[in-house]
């Protein structure tokens, strides 16, 4: 019978996270992620199966957060709330010092699938409301313009730009969209 696990799973995965989102995937190494974790090479492996599979957790960990900008959006009833909400979100959390800045997703080039589906999601979501009581005329271009507007906020705020800075920017990505 095998040992227990001296460590809880939990607080791995959010030191994880946290390594991931300040070094990138491929500049964090097996011995950081030990070192952080305070865990062998071996415990990693038989908790996690590779660094592979525990960054593959550690971004479906982030994405179902209560503070994802994607999930944010699916509460909105109209288009405009829809990206009021998820820019809202971006302005929140992408500057907070209770995690290194930007977006995990947006920020990590191997997670180009990841970004697709959030924009999928935001399109369809956009499909379901409407903007002044009609459909919106195309939501995939508005999902990709939502999109590629927050991987800049994300760079934004990496680069120091703080809440204040962000709002700002979506306050006019909003009057110029006019959802």
């Amino acid at each position: 019978m095998g040992r227990p696990r001296s460590f809880d799973r939990d607080a791995a995965l959010d030191t994880a996270m946290r390594l991931f989102w300040e070094r990138g995937y491929e500049q964090t190494s097996i011995s950081d992620l030990t070192r952080e974790l305070e865990i062998s090479a071996p415990s990693l492996y038989a908790a996690f199966v590779d660094k592979r599979t525990l960054f593959e957790e550690v971004v479906a960990r982030y994405e179902a957060s209560p503070e994802s900008v994607t999930t944010a959006g699916l509460a909105g009833t109209n288009a405009r709330e829809v990206l009021k909400a998820m820019f809202d979100r971006a302005s929140e959390e992408y500057p907070s010092a209770a995690h290194p800045c930007g977006c995990l997703v947006n920020t990590e080039p191997g997670l180009s699938a990841n970004r697709t589906q959030n924009r999928e999601i935001t399109a369809a979501r956009l499909r379901e409301v409407t903007v002044d009581g009609e459909a919106v005329p195309d939501a995939e271009t508005l999902a990709a313009f939502t999109h590629v507007l927050l991987v800049g906020l994300s760079s934004y705020a990496r680069d120091g730009a703080d809440e204040q800075q962000l709002r700002r920017v979506t306050e006019l990505a909003l009057r110029v969209t006019g959802p």
